[in-house]
């Protein structure tokens, strides 16, 4: 019994670590209790566990768990997606097999399709290239989002790939490209998400999601079935349709779970393990609908967090003209090349250094130009959110 506890308090911990560290980074959650104990994971304890090899080694086992830790982070690596597929495929191949005849021929056929759909948009997600930019497609790239002025500005180039930087790109550092509509390197999927597979990387997460719940629940109705013929062979409980659970205390409840459990390992070991890493699922999955709702992206919201900060320290002062305005401009298509996109926007953003707004500029009729101080995000424009459904949209169908 101690074991089946042993082994759920393990992997919510798991769950709850992986949680942390994933979600710790992100601007939601970098200020609060998730991301103070995400630092305290990845800056504090590698600090004290290097303090104390010092004292043991002289740092020799620091210099190797840094070399390990280096290839596991900042490398492009097959690792953790080889063992996230045999996590995935063995348990799947596992709870399948043991629970295979005694399952409905609806719940056989549902069991095979949610099994087979996060390996299958995985591989699509992994295989997926045709987000980076290369000089092939870099035309094509440079057409499909407009420079919103405020997090992408026209005319930079990347040094590595020396190439123009298409709006809403990044340079990814560990596969070494430049990726469309950047998102985030995934070490899951090693690849990093972007404009083409995005659509691929939500069906995943959907997929695994979905697949995580419902193997909860199999787990469920074949143990609770195998609780009710003990509980109705051994108990009297009166009439046998009744709940096996009825009348029964919270520790009693407990009790028979647990036994349970270790009558059939497999089934309920795996069910334990997709019911506690389902809110980790759910919740990646949900994170990453929020940034299609926000018209976003994991990248572009981080630096939208460091423009609030600027905003809170009152440096960030915007103009919105128009296109006579005083930022009026022939764009250069080499740099600037049109985009048939649905918003346009003529908003200015301008960082202080102490605190007070540009100097006097005058539009294109000798007025002055007005600077106003930002109180909030909630006045800058978002050149990329169309709305959730058009937001979508170009999520699985990109311009």
């Amino acid at each position: 019994m101690m074991s089946i506890k042993q082994v759920g308090v393990a992997i919510a911990l798991f769950s709850l670590l992986i949680f942390v560290v994933l979600f710790g980074q992100t601007p939601a959650c970098r200020k609060g209790p998730v991301g103070i104990l995400s630092r305290f994971i990845r800056f504090k304890i590698p600090d004290l566990l290097i303090r104390a090899d010092a004292i043991c080694t002289g740092g020799r086992l620091s210099k190797y768990l840094e070399i390990s830790f280096d290839y596991l982070i900042n490398q492009n690596h097959p690792v953790i997606l080889v063992l996230y597929l045999v996590l995935l495929v063995g348990s799947e191949t596992l709870f399948i097999y043991t629970s295979w005849s005694n399952l409905p021929a609806i719940h056989k056929a549902f069991a095979l399709c949610s099994s087979l759909a996060p390996i299958f948009y995985t591989f699509k997600a992994v295989l997926s290239s045709s987000s980076t930019v290369t000089p092939r497609n870099h035309r094509q790239k440079m057409h499909s989002y407009p420079y919103d002025h405020v997090l992408f500005q026209p005319g930079q180039i990347c040094r590595t790939c020396n190439f123009l930087k298409p709006a809403r790109s990044k340079h990814c550092s560990i596969c070494n490209v430049c990726v469309a509509k950047h998102d985030h390197h995934c070490v899951w999927i090693m690849n990093c998400v972007g404009q083409n597979n995005i659509s691929h990387f939500l069906c995943m997460l959907l997929s695994l999601s979905l697949l995580l719940t419902y193997g909860a629940y199999l787990s469920y109705t074949l143990l609770s079935k195998q609780l009710q013929q003990k509980v109705s062979g051994h108990l009297d409980r009166g009439p046998s349709y009744k709940h096996w659970s009825t009348g029964l205390s919270w520790s009693h409840y407990a009790a028979h779970w647990i036994w349970a459990l270790g009558q059939d390992f497999r089934i309920g070991g795996i069910g334990l393990l997709a019911l506690l890493t389902a809110p980790l699922a759910w919740s990646m999955f949900l994170y990453h609908i929020y940034l299609v709702w926000a018209g976003t992206t994991t990248n572009e919201s981080s630096k939208w967090s460091e423009w609030k900060e600027y905003i809170e320290e009152g440096l960030v002062y915007k103009w919105v003209g128009t296109t006579t305005g005083v930022f009026a401009r022939s764009k250069d298509p080499e740099t600037e090349p049109p985009v048939d996109w649905p918003i346009h926007s003529a908003q200015r953003l301008f960082r202080s250094e102490n605190g007070r707004p540009p100097g006097t500029l005058t539009d294109a009729g000798g007025t002055p130009a007005s600077w106003n101080r930002v109180r909030g995000l909630y006045e800058i424009e978002n050149l990329y959110d169309l709305g959730f459904w058009d937001n979508l949209d170009d999520v699985f169908w990109p311009m």
